[in-house]
């Protein structure tokens, strides 16, 4: 019977409206930690994360008035949260580097970010992908994939970069400051791998 329900395209909508925040501000992240402009850009990356919580709060009161919906409730609610928490990691990691202002920008911390970007725009793709779930299960299956590669590869980058901070800076406040910054960006990459184990969830359930 799902012939039977309707196309909502604002749940996608909103869904995409999130995944794209989550590229934009992981962008603006990796000109942050190249060495931008830190009160600039953290006011910027915070105008995007309000702009994400204002999809989310737009998904949920159309959730709660909604008596069918195209895909399960509960994987509807979990993706879009899941998707606002890379945002929110990513927003937290800008604030701490303008509160902490560290002595200079490490690399790790660039290539670390690029995960989250590639992460991120993976998240994007997928969510694009979601209207014609099973045209496309194949392909958000194997970007899932790729998800957790991206956060396999996050998390080596945080290990090595901590080992040479341990070995090398003498300054243990910087060292407290970069554990910190550098934790954030790799958790961003944890709730992408979980987003796309929620993905892949939703194309069991529907194909």
């Amino acid at each position: 019977m799902k012939f039977l329900i309707p196309q909502d395209d604002l749940f996608y909508e909103k869904l995409e409206e999130v995944a794209k925040v989550g590229v934009e501000v992981s962008e603006e992240l990796l000109n942050l930690v190249n060495g931008g402009d830190a009160t600039r850009l953290s006011r910027r990356i915070k105008a995007l994360e309000h702009e994400a919580d204002g999809s989310v709060r737009a998904m949920m009161d159309h959730l709660h008035r909604s008596f069918i919906t195209p895909l399960d409730r509960s994987d509807i609610h979990s993706l879009i949260l899941e998707l606002d928490n890379v945002v929110d990691l990513m927003d937290a990691a800008a604030s701490r580097i303008e509160l902490y202002i560290p002595d200079e920008m490490i690399s790790e911390a660039a290539a670390l970010t690029q995960v989250v970007i590639d992460a991120a725009r993976l998240l994007l793709k997928m969510t694009q992908a979601l209207p014609n779930l099973k045209k496309n299960a194949e392909q958000i299956e194997e970007m899932c994939r790729e998800v957790r590669r991206h956060e396999d590869e996050a998390d080596a980058i945080r290990r090595s970069a901590m080992a040479r901070l341990f070995r090398e800076e003498k300054d243990p406040f910087e060292l407290i400051k970069w554990k910190e910054i550098l934790e954030l960006i790799e958790e961003a990459t944890d709730r992408a791998e979980d987003a796309a184990d929620l993905f892949e969830g939703i194309v069991l359930e529907n194909t």
